[in-house]
């Protein structure tokens, strides 16, 4: 298929704006991943008084928890912050509130005060997390939705990457005061930061739908305009078309419940909801925050020094920036359903090899055997980036209408909090118990979870946000497709219309 200059000049501009906003994404990333290259420096044990402690591993593991505990509690303040504010105001609250809350965890004197902030950085990270994705999926067309999507998932893995190298940097660095942790916790401050500027310099634009929910519908088709068109005297019927759809999709939505009551009570809601809740905790299933979180100590055990646990670290999540990358040639190329399945097939095979590995050479001096075990956790990254993380964090956007769609992301992120509670809480305690069978948990989990999203899961490739509604077989509330006959006739006039008002 061609693709005309006017097109090629609009997903560019799009394109740029995604990215600026991702920066968003890179906050979620770092600040979520920082605490793993923490864990691994020895100052921050000596001054939190766990060395020799007998509840290290549970409070170590609360201070991962009580992040997404944190987390859970944002993404219900989303679900009504992001349709009362906007999909961009919600995203620059949580960048200040990552801001102050980053700025205490980084100045905590005990253990006690950096778990409470802790708290509020999940809090606003997953609001992030919510957001963002939904932003984007509502600024962006169709046929490359995957693809502007994913680069939530490869910018937040990018904050992985900074977070393990900055916590790195400062293992090497000795000021003398033992607290040498405390500045790669500060650099979360940074990324909202650039955030906020950029959406201030860049004037990022609101979502379009979220606009005309709100009855402003001039500034909705000039958003529109901004985003398709290569100049103002470029005229686009594909881009007319879509803001008519939208218009008059919202224009339906208006008259519909939007309650959480209706997500039970309506059967195609509720498929959505389990849809929703299930999508994160699935993949999450597959180990990998356990993996990214706990990767120093998972080295540590293995018998490799500070200094080699913390560049293993790094080296991972650059694994999965590679992955990430290489997703964007397969995202809008595989149905979404066969993407999901195949990659926690995929991911559940290097995770079996790490489990062997483990119960052959923990414990022992074979050098070749460690390093197949490191080997495997890079590999089980780097297929993880590949299928599952972006898709993760878009696929249950897609499934819900507009009225709906903060909610679904609410379920979808809140969902993602409550299982990462129960893997960050029991992790720690399970490699201490149980060892490597504990891997053989998550290729159970990753097998059963590719069964459900093979046979359930519908796929949205290169559907509407509109047309998938008809999916679900809700054919009464689409009114793109159900009056498809009205647009061809009253349509320019309804968009000729509305540019003449402004």
């Amino acid at each position: 298929m061609t693709i005309s200059k006017s097109h090629r000049q609009s997903h560019r501009r799009t394109a740029g704006y995604v990215f600026a906003m991702c920066w968003g994404s890179i906050s979620f990333g770092y600040a979520s991943a920082i605490i793993a290259t923490t864990l691994g420096q020895p100052s921050f044990y000596e001054y939190m008084n766990l060395l020799d402690n007998p509840h290290e591993a549970s409070i170590i593991g609360a201070m991962n928890s009580l992040f997404y505990v944190g987390g859970f509690f944002g993404t219900i303040f989303n679900a009504w912050f992001a349709d009362y504010a906007g999909r961009r105001g919600a995203i620059i609250v949580a960048c200040l509130v990552l801001i102050i809350s980053g700025g205490l965890v980084a100045g905590s004197v005990g253990v006690k005060m950096f778990i409470v902030f802790r708290f509020f950085t999940g809090w606003s990270c997953l609001m992030l997390l919510a957001t963002v994705p939904l932003w984007i999926i509502e600024i962006t067309p169709p046929t490359h939705r995957g693809t502007f999507a994913n680069i939530h998932g490869m910018m937040a893995t990018l904050g992985y990457v900074v977070a393990s190298y900055v916590g790195v940097g400062f293992y090497y660095y000795q000021n003398g005061s033992g607290q040498q942790w405390r500045a790669p916790l500060a650099f979360v401050c940074l990324p909202p930061l650039i955030t906020l500027l950029l959406i201030v310099v860049i004037r990022l634009p609101e979502s379009p739908r979220w606009l005309l929910k709100q009855g402003k519908e001039q500034e909705a088709l000039l958003v529109v305009q901004q985003l398709r068109r290569e100049n103002e005297h470029d005229t686009s019927s594909d881009m007319e078309l879509e803001f008519l759809g939208m218009k008059t999709q919202v224009e339906m939505d208006r008259s519909l419940d939007s309650s959480w009551r209706i997500l039970l009570k309506r059967p195609s809601y509720r498929k959505r909801a389990l849809i929703a809740c299930s999508l994160l905790s699935f993949i999450y299933s597959s180990g990998t925050l356990t993996v990214s979180n706990y990767g120093p100590t998972l080295f540590s055990s293995l018998g490799y020094s500070a200094a080699q646990t913390l560049l293993f670290q790094g080296g991972i999540v650059l694994t999965g920036v590679l992955g990430a990358n290489i997703s964007f040639f397969v995202v809008d190329r595989m149905p979404r359903n066969v993407l999901l399945a195949s990659g926690m097939i995929a991911v559940s095979i290097p995770l079996a090899c790490e489990a062997a590995m483990t119960a052959r050479y923990l414990g022992t001096s074979n050098q070749s055997g460690l390093g197949a075990a490191v080997a495997f956790l890079y590999l089980y990254i780097f297929v993880y980036g590949i299928f599952l993380e972006g898709p993760g964090y878009y696929y249950a956007n897609e499934v819900f209408p507009t009225h709906l769609r903060s909610k679904g992301a609410t379920l979808c992120i809140g969902s993602y909090a409550l299982i990462n509670i129960m893997w960050t809480q029991v992790s720690p305690v399970a490699f201490e118990n149980i060892g490597w069978k504990y891997y053989l948990v998550f290729v159970c989990c990753c097998i059963a979870s590719a069964m459900m999203m093979f046979l359930f899961y519908p796929n949205t490739l290169n559907k509407s946000l509109e047309e998938v509604a008809l999916m679900f077989g809700d054919d009464d509330l689409v009114a793109h497709y159900v009056r498809e006959q009205v647009w061809e006739r009253e349509g320019k006039n309804a968009l000729s219309q509305v540019a003449e008002e402004q």
